[in-house]
């Protein structure tokens, strides 16, 4: 796991630099005003979208085997693991609860800290990035991403997980009650 997190770094470096240089080009031309916050918000915004789409969707093998390439070279008998996942469409909850297969320190471990921390920012950017979004397409666009990253998985040779989708999108939900529930504070103490 904090292999795959150091391997994240560097592309979300790359893109975050890349990203800036755009803003100011793009600013400078266009001769615009600045809301900084705004402006923060919308590269972290765009750092966290390089670093979750580089964990849940560039196979986990992908950045050893190019440095192994780099070095030695590649045969065409090499595989990178593409189109080789799997599927799991019974939720772990009927596992543990109905079958009795699944440790309850297993599932909070991997489904309830990885899948849900990881899209709790997505609920936290997107109604301050889509400024004039409604809740309702919040949670659209939220079970869009998720399920988007789940289908697409399982080409990368990860897997298509119906937890995930859950987990990912109770994240994106809890993120979005948190970042309304601090606007609406914020806005009653003025």
């Amino acid at each position: 796991m904090l292999e795959t997190f150091l391997n994240v770094v560097p592309i979300t470096i790359i893109v975050g630099i890349i990203y800036v240089i755009y803003r100011i080009i793009k600013i400078k031309k266009n001769k615009l005003s600045v809301n900084y916050f705004y402006e923060i918000v919308k590269f972290i915004f765009v750092c966290y979208l390089t670093g979750l789409i580089n964990l849940v969707l560039v196979p986990s093998n992908l950045w050893s085997h190019f440095w192994f390439y780099v070095k030695n070279g590649y045969s065409t008998g090499d595989s990178l693991g593409w189109f080789s996942g799997s599927f799991n469409f019974v939720p772990s909850l009927y596992k543990y609860l109905i079958k009795g297969e699944l440790s309850i320190g297993t599932w909070i471990r991997d489904m309830l800290i990885g899948n849900m921390l990881m899209f709790i920012p997505m609920g936290i950017m997107l109604p301050l990035v889509l400024k004039n979004i409604n809740k309702k397409n919040i949670f659209v666009i939220a079970i869009l991403i998720t399920l988007s990253i789940e289908i697409l998985q399982p080409i990368v040779g990860r897997s298509f997980d119906i937890d995930d989708i859950i987990m990912n999108f109770i994240g994106s939900i809890i993120g979005y009650l948190a970042v309304t529930i601090f606007i609406k504070l914020k806005e009653t103490n003025k």
